[in-house]
């Protein structure tokens, strides 16, 4: 019996404290615009009916005195993806293998001939292009070279060399 008459008023103590506080809210928390860093910080913590009073004008924005970043009840639009990149055109890459196996050519003396073997795509901004080089001695190479870039904007550069007598 002693127990019920410690009890009784702990319990309706408790009951008491829930039904007089808002949804979310504890009896040891009062929050003012000060506690808040910037304005979204304060908006998130503002609550149907306003129990902490941070909305004075009742316009539905927290603490608008503080600095932005803002959050004025809708997030600002999220920023625009970025531009696509165009894909390296094909006449594009093929031009610049051709100038890269031509100055080859004429860097290396004994290179007697240079046929073209074609071009493949390996992704929309990498090319790879072949060339048979016949040198001196009967000796014939195969040259491949890489074309990276974007649009008419290619880089040429020689990826593979292999010769053969």
């Amino acid at each position: 019996m002693r127990l019920w008459r410690l009890l009784i008023p702990a319990v309706l103590g408790a009951i008491a404290l829930c039904v007089c506080l808002p949804a979310g809210a504890s009896a040891a928390v009062d929050y003012d615009c000060g506690d808040f860093a910037n304005q979204a910080e304060a908006q998130r913590h503002l609550l149907p009916g306003d129990p902490y009073r941070l909305d004075g004008d009742n316009d539905g924005v927290a603490c608008e005195e503080l600095p932005c970043p803002c959050m004025t009840g809708s997030e600002p639009p999220p920023p625009p993806p970025p531009p696509v990149q165009p894909p390296l055109s094909k006449a594009a890459a093929r031009r610049a293998a051709k100038h890269k196996a031509r100055r080859f050519v004429r860097l290396h003396g004994n290179v007697r001939g240079m046929s073209f073997g074609g071009c493949n795509r390996r992704s929309p901004h990498k090319v790879v292009c072949r060339f048979v080089l016949l040198a001196n001695g009967g000796t014939s190479c195969r040259l491949r070279i890489k074309v990276r870039g974007e649009g008419q904007d290619a880089h040429a550069k020689i990826a593979r060399l292999r010769c053969r007598r």
